[in-house]
């Protein structure tokens, strides 16, 4: 095939031989037209080889070189025309264009001013001036060019979309909506403005106004599979059963080869519960490609056959494309149970948490095992952390079941196993252990039967009618189990679960009136319980009601507690009320005095507002309750605000009242180091050790401040110095790990973040760090995530940790639980392009190619020479 390929481009090649280069221009402007980029190439170098200076097939070459996105050598034979005709100002924008796509916005900078100083301005240069700045993280400056832009052609369409993923970038989702709305208003078959504005749409959960837009698209251009894949979605999502079958046919009819047609039939059987149906569409897909999902589903529609054999073995196959994929060994684990294979179940889901241990359903599923094999103090731990992990836990209860997970019923609800027992933990018996087994076996009737036979009139009723509202639940009926929550309220009035079950149900109802009732009746019973003020807060929110928002928050500063008062702060601050957020701060420090949270929240709210004095105050009260936090924010206080000469006073009087202490002297070398006094830092540094007992931190800040300095070789000497005198001291042992590898030794740096890890394994930044030298550097994805899952279980509240497991999760084919977790970096770290990238990596492999290519636009226009190269190349596959 290759020699018929090469004897072909050979006889193609000779054949220009008798064309002149008129008729050779001709043919390539043909083919280029046509999209044969490669062959027009070929017709124009030919051209050429007749006439060097040929002036029209040179610009067909650049322009062709150009079209095939190979900017390099488009760069240089659009070089070649201007230096044959300098006149032709315009290629300064295709210059400018080329170097926007190679990563480099200040040359194509260059290219334009020169264009301008030539030219007017027009559209085309204004909007590549905006991507340029946009190219190089100045996201401001891009959106007033393109502003301009638009002020020159009103009607103009490129700058409108480019302000749609400038207001996409800047989160401001009403202003690229209204931007795009435009667009398409101008040019309603504008592809390009539907897919932004569906991933818009589906990020802001508005899934019907989704479905509008790939309609929308499928209008303009029937063949856009991943327009009615996602509608196939969507269609289910929404319960439009009619209409998702319909974008299954339209799959089917239009693109017979492909496996996405039948393995979204398969989705949408097995949620119909047409198992047997299911399960042929699926095997279908996997004929046409090994897919996933297609075992996974796979899988549960045998589960849902209770072939369980054969849905362990599919579950299997899933694992054997991605060993880290949860929900596929949490299936075969709950397939193990059905089986009553326990020994083996606790074997399966203890894997998933050795990997993931915040994992709450795994927690939940092993709690469950144990109480089924008798280890009641076991399963009790596991089902507690599982409610400790995941708070709303008793809701997902309610609404899906855990025990009913691989069967897919959403609708059914199930034993609020965890709020049960921490509501009365002494009438876990015998009973509820059997009946918990008749659940799991879908034996209704005899779970029901069971939980009558044990209701005695006493208070432990509660409990038992809340197993009894869970086997109505899972019979698909509510009224009764409504009456059985009831009845649980009535038999222990104090007893709260079963108001914040109904509240769940109701809410998951949409039945938001009944839901905020069953607050109040907690609130009336405990009117300090924050949960059930937070959640009529919520839902108060949900209706758009902000009003009624702001009493409950008037409500929840009202319970008098630490936590009321700072909510309640937090909340005005949100409203960007700084004003009424302190005022609701000093009225909580008048309760709580030496509150640690009131006090830095009240310095923080003045120093937004630049009130030094009233900022100094509050840390200066903080410093009393804990000197180091408090001194710290004092000097940077002093430092922002210009009073270098205070911060000075206020560290000489520290070192003088507690200068055999370290943090003094970390303090001075901070301030010190901030005003470029690099010599003076090091010298007090130096001090702090000679007088300091134990000056560990002391020398670590001074070996940083020396690779600070670019005296790398003095930095690792102190290092090692450290180690020997404290050889279980991991921070030093990470240091020498990131000096390692931020000089190229891999090798070192990998030992090196070990032995910190050896000698502390809750140090985070060796655990993250250690983690992306894995993947990055040793192909090592699976040791990797294990690494970054322990980072994330310390600190899991830290975006560059959340990012670095989710970037692990997509490494190990997890997209899906790597998407939610980056998702949330990418929310707290909006600017940082390597997260950015991440997340659109893990959209691309969950099948959201329209979010990702909305995410990978942000990263280009970021201009981030790190990521911008791998960003245009996932971009150009989409």
């Amino acid at each position: 095939m290759q020699r018929l390929l090469i004897l072909i481009i050979l006889l193609f090649i000779v054949s220009c031989g008798g064309q002149s280069k008129e008729e050779l221009l001709l043919e390539g402007n043909r083919l280029s037209a046509e999209g044969n980029f490669r062959g027009a190439v070929v017709l124009y170098k030919n051209a050429l080889e007749k006439d060097v200076n040929y002036l029209d097939a040179r610009i067909g070459l650049a322009e062709a070189y150009l079209s095939s996105e190979n900017f390099d050598r488009a760069e240089k034979e659009f070089q070649k025309v201007l230096l044959q005709n300098p006149s032709q100002t315009d290629l300064l924008l295709k210059l400018a264009a080329i170097y926007i796509n190679q990563k480099l916005p200040e040359k194509a900078l260059l290219e334009l001013d020169k264009y301008h100083s030539n030219n007017h301005e027009t559209v085309e240069s204004l909007v590549l001036y905006g991507r340029a700045h946009g190219a190089s993280g100045d996201i401001d400056s891009a959106e007033q060019f393109f502003k301009k832009a638009l002020q020159l052609d009103s009607t103009a369409i490129d700058p409108r979309l480019n302000l749609a993923k400038v207001y996409l970038q800047k989160k401001d989702f009403v202003i690229a909506k209204q931007y795009l709305q435009e667009a398409i208003s101008i040019d309603n078959k504008l592809i390009e403005a539907y897919y932004l504005l569906a991933s818009i749409e589906t990020r802001q959960g508005n899934r019907e106004a989704a479905l509008t837009a790939y309609s929308n698209i499928i209008q303009v251009d029937a063949k856009q599979l991943q327009a009615i894949y996602m509608s196939g979605i969507l269609q289910m999502d929404l319960g439009d059963m009619a209409a998702a079958q319909a974008s299954i046919d339209k799959l089917l009819s239009s693109f017979p080869d492909r496996s996405d047609g039948s393995r979204l039939n398969g989705f949408l059987l097995y949620r119909q519960e047409k198992y047997e149906e299911a399960k042929i569409a699926l095997e279908d897909s996997l004929k046409k490609q090994q897919h996933l999902l297609s075992y996974f589903f796979l899988g549960l529609s045998y589960y849902g056959l209770e072939n369980y054999e054969i849905a362990l073995n599919q579950f299997q196959k899933a694992l054997d494309l991605n060993p880290s994929f949860e929900r596929a060994r949490i299936l075969v684990s709950m397939t193990l149970l059905k089986q009553k294979r326990l020994d083996d179940a606790i074997i399966e889901v203890q894997k998933v948490l050795r990997t993931n241990p915040d994992n709450a359903y795994a927690h939940n599923i092993l709690g469950s095992a144990y109480l089924a094999d008798g280890q009641y103090d076991q399963g009790m731990a596991e089902l507690e952390t599982a409610t400790d992990l995941d708070p709303d836990l008793a809701d997902a209860h309610l609404k899906r079941g855990i025990f009913h997970l691989a069967k897919g019923q959403g609708a059914e609800g199930e034993a609020d196993l965890v709020k049960a027992v921490d509501a009365a933990p002494e009438v876990l018996n015998g009973r509820l252990m059997l009946v918990t087994h008749y659940l799991r076996q879908k034996n209704y009737s005899a779970a029901v039967q069971s939980l009558q036979d044990g209701m005695d009139g006493s208070k432990a009723d509660a409990l038992l009618n809340n197993y009894l509202a869970a086997a109505y639940f899972s019979q698909k009926k509510p009224v009764q189990a409504l009456a059985a929550l009831e009845k649980a309220k009535q038999a222990n009035p104090d007893y709260l679960t079963p108001y914040f079950n109904l509240a769940s149900y109701y809410a998951s109802q949409s039945n938001y009136e009944k839901a905020i009732a069953e607050y109040y009746q907690v609130i009336s019973a405990d009117s300090k319980n924050l949960r059930a003020l937070l959640g009529i807060a919520a839902l108060y929110n949900v209706q758009g009601k902000v009003s009624d928002v702001d009493k409950m928050y008037g409500q929840i500063e009202a319970t008098g507690t630490e936590s009321g008062f700072v909510a309640a702060a937090q909340y005005q601050l949100k409203k960007k009320q700084t004003a009424e957020a302190l005022a609701i701060v000093d009225r909580g420090l008048q309760s709580f005095r030496d509150s640690m949270p009131l006090l830095e929240l009240k310095g923080g709210l003045h120093l937004q507002q630049q009130q030094w004095d009233d900022a100094e105050t509050a840390y200066i009260e903080l410093s009393g309750v804990s000197a180091e936090r408090g001194n710290n924010l004092l000097v940077r206080l002093y430092l922002s605000s210009g009073q270098s000469a205070k911060a000075d006073k206020l560290i000489s009087e520290v070192l003088s009242s507690d200068g055999d202490q370290e943090y003094p002297y970390l303090l001075s070398s901070l301030f010190l180091a901030g005003q470029e006094k690099k010599q003076e830092a090091v010298k007090i540094l130096q001090q702090g050790i000679a007088t300091v007992p134990h000056p560990l931190r002391l020398q670590m800040q001074l070996a940083r401040t020396f690779e600070q300095d670019d005296k790398s070789q003095l930095a690792e000497q102190l290092y090692q110095r450290i180690i020997q005198s404290a050889p279980r001291f991991a921070p030093a042992y990470s240091a020498l790990g990131f000096l390692k590898e931020s000089h190229g030794d891999k090798g070192a740096a990998l030992e090196y973040y070990k032995s910190a890890i050896k000698f502390d394994n809750k140090s985070t930044s060796a655990l993250n760090n250690l983690a992306y030298l894995l993947m990055d550097n040793f192909g090592e994805e699976e040791e990797a995530l294990n690494y970054a899952m322990d980072a994330y279980r310390l600190q899991p509240n830290d975006p560059r940790i959340m990012d670095t497991l989710g970037y692990a999760l997509i490494k190990n084919g997890r997209a899906e639980d790597a998407s939610n977790l980056l998702e949330k970096a990418h929310d707290l770290l909006p600017g940082v392009a390597a997260v950015t990238l991440h997340l659109a990596m893990a959209k691309i492999e969950t099948g959201e190619d329209s979010i990702a290519k909305g995410l990978l636009e942000e990263v280009i226009a970021s201009g981030d020479k790190s990521e911008l190269q791998q960003a245009e190349e996932l971009l150009n596959t989409l």
